[in-house]
């Protein structure tokens, strides 16, 4: 059945002459995206088809729909396609994060890709996409290969516009994120949003970090950077100088009355004994090997000690850490999500 299907959308898209003459990598991880799985394998061959030479990179695991089986099949049928899946049991699961929050599972999965991203096989590919694969509409193949042959900055990223992914979302105007205001954020999320107005028109937006379900890497500006889902040093020191010109900002109040009201606690180790007595609203000063202990920050819970994040925010300051902080946010660059 598997097979069949893999055929039926190869037939349909057949491959075409390629204009571009570098190569690319596509990569997405995922877990029970059968209904998006025709979409994916539709939109990522024919961009794949558009440059010299291309790999899918897509990682699975856990998945109770046939999305393992589907992608096995396009992956015999394609050698193109790199498909690598695991079955983890929770507590396997749970060894290998700190904090058992959902970005540092996400974070686990990306890393995964990136170690095959960065073999040697594949020294000579230029470019990275990120794709989520859970799209039921056709990827937004026109303005990616706009965005790469028309650039409006030089760029070592550029993200989609996705206005719902919010969560990724720093820049000048909207630095403060979870990580500094714990719920409170989830709680003032629709003065965001109110406030961010992006219209197709714009031009290229210079951000921190984003991510609207799409984006576009030079994979050279990757080396040396992992995802993470808690804070890292490089973000202190990122969110060091993102506060510098801060005041006014989106959040902002939220966040000095927060430093004003609620406690604060050095954390030394990676876990705060007694935490589950203490206030909810807490904030982590982070010293030793977790940060540089200058920041204060409140996405901490009872269960969750050390503050956690959402993974592209960890990444684009290690990239930014690394000297690739021309990260840019095209609103011509749509992605479409479920």
């Amino acid at each position: 059945m598997a097979k069949l299907f893999v055929a039926f959308i190869c037939l349909f898209f057949p491959l075409h002459a390629a204009p571009i003459p570098e190569k690319i990598l596509i990569c997405g991880v995922c877990k029970n995206v059968e209904k998006a799985i025709p979409n994916t394998i539709q939109s990522a061959t024919k961009l794949g088809e558009q440059f010299s030479d291309y790999r899918v990179i897509i990682y699975e695991n856990n998945s109770t729909d046939s999305t393992k089986e589907l992608f096995q099949a396009w992956a015999k049928e394609n050698p193109r396609v790199v498909f690598l899946s695991e079955d983890l049991s929770k507590k396997r699961l749970a060894k290998q994060l700190k904090m058992k929050v959902r970005t540092e599972a996400i974070a686990r999965a990306r890393n995964k890709v990136l170690d095959i991203v960065f073999q040697n096989r594949f020294d000579d590919f230029q470019y990275v996409i990120w794709a989520d694969l859970d799209f039921l509409d056709p990827w937004d193949i026109e303005n990616i290969l706009d965005t790469i042959l028309h650039p409006e900055q030089e760029w070592d990223a550029v993200l989609a516009n996705g206005a719902y992914d919010l969560f990724a979302f720093r820049d000048p105007e909207f630095p403060i994120g979870f990580e500094l205001l714990g719920e409170k954020y989830w709680q003032n999320l629709d003065k965001m949003r109110a406030k961010l107005s992006l219209d197709r028109k714009d031009p290229w937006r210079k951000v921190y970090s984003a991510f609207g379900g799409l984006g576009i890497y030079k994979r050279d500006a990757m080396k040396g950077s992992r995802y993470c889902g808690v804070v890292t040093k490089d973000l202190e020191k990122a969110v060091l100088v993102w506060l510098e010109n801060a005041s006014g900002t989106c959040f902002w109040e939220q966040y000095q009355q927060l430093l004003a009201s609620a406690p604060v606690i050095e954390l030394r180790e990676e876990r705060l004994s007694k935490r589950k007595r203490l206030p909810d609203a807490l904030g982590l000063r982070l010293h030793n090997r977790f940060g540089l202990g200058k920041i204060t920050w409140f996405s901490c819970t009872p269960r969750k000690t050390l503050p956690w994040t959402c993974e592209h925010v960890t990444f684009h300051a290690s990239m930014a850490a690394h000297g690739y902080d021309k990260i840019f946010l095209n609103p011509h660059l749509r992605s479409n999500h479920p």
